[in-house]
């Protein structure tokens, strides 16, 4: 991340995160947080790296309330290399990767799905569409917004069937998910695209209460993975772990997320699902290129 695209993200957080008295932070008052003058930072926000050293980024951090993996993703981008630099030019291209990202979901026998750095849903096996009782209508019906595909959208909106499913482990579902949605995305906030996507997704009540509660007191409880157990309505008891993978590509990381089977009624409730799904893998989200963004250099 160049100097200039820093500067737009430092300044989208500091207009997406809240103060201590629940606005979200003016030029002056995060200045004056951070010990440099609202000039400084009008600079740095510019693309000025003169006044960024690590005690700043580190204030930075504390203003926004960032979390243990939101501050890494803060720092990383403070470095000002970017991804296409950090991908080794002999690994394989972006197209192959996918392709073996898709195939990889198919031959899984448990729910799994794949999210890239705006938790857009870029592809998702039959297996987890069965499990979590998804209409392929409601499907159909959001491919006309922004956040049509995006996992945050699938988790709150009523229509999805997802709070159907997972009854009364949502709200601790939906705020890990919150968290991890903060966590990939910081360094995408300036972007057009997230910004659409984000304006959307506020306009649904219970994500905008979520969204400020975790900016201004955050669960610093940092994971790759969870642990899940609820009363599914068609399937009963079932206890899983929920885990992360992420595969760097040079347009950012695709991550995989696969359910494992904590007892044996769960196992016998994913391979039930497989026997009769069969193995199938879709490709929701648009990848790697998403509309607005400007083009990278």
């Amino acid at each position: 991340m160049n100097s200039q695209e820093f500067g737009k993200l430092l300044a989208a957080l500091r207009k997406q995160n809240l103060n201590e008295y629940g606005r979200s932070w003016t030029r002056e008052e995060l200045s004056k947080f951070i010990h440099i003058s609202p000039h400084q930072l009008g600079r740095l926000e510019r693309g000025n790296r003169k006044y960024l050293d690590t005690e700043t980024l580190q204030l930075l951090a504390d203003a926004f309330n960032l979390t243990t993996l939101e501050r890494k993703e803060l720092f990383f981008a403070a470095v000002g290399v970017s991804e296409d630099e950090i991908i080794n030019p002999d690994d394989t291209e972006t197209t192959s990767e996918l392709n073996s990202l898709l195939s990889t979901l198919e031959k899984m026998q448990a729910p799994a799905f794949m999210v890239d750095d705006y938790a857009d849903i870029v592809a998702v096996n039959m297996i987890m569409m069965r499990f979590y009782q998804v209409n392929p209508e409601y499907v159909e019906a959001g491919g006309t917004s922004y956040a049509a595909f995006n996992l945050l959208k699938f988790i709150y909106d009523e229509n999805s069937g997802y709070k159907d499913a997972v009854g009364a482990a949502w709200e601790a579902m939906a705020r890990r998910n919150m968290n991890f949605f903060r966590r990939i995305s910081l360094r995408q906030r300036h972007k057009p695209y997230f910004i659409q996507i984000l304006t959307e997704m506020r306009r649904i009540r219970k994500f905008d209460l979520h969204w400020h509660e975790v900016t201004r007191s955050p669960s610093y409880v940092d994971s790759v993975y969870d642990i899940f157990q609820w009363h599914h309505p068609a399937y009963g008891p079932v206890h899983l772990v929920f885990t992360e993978a992420a595969v760097p590509t040079r347009y950012g990381n695709l991550y995989l997320f696969t359910y494992t089977p904590l007892d044996i009624h769960t196992a016998e409730v994913f391979l039930e699902i497989a026997r009769e799904a069969g193995g199938q893998a879709f490709q929701f989200a648009p990848w790697p290129v998403k509309p607005l963004n400007e083009p990278e250099e």
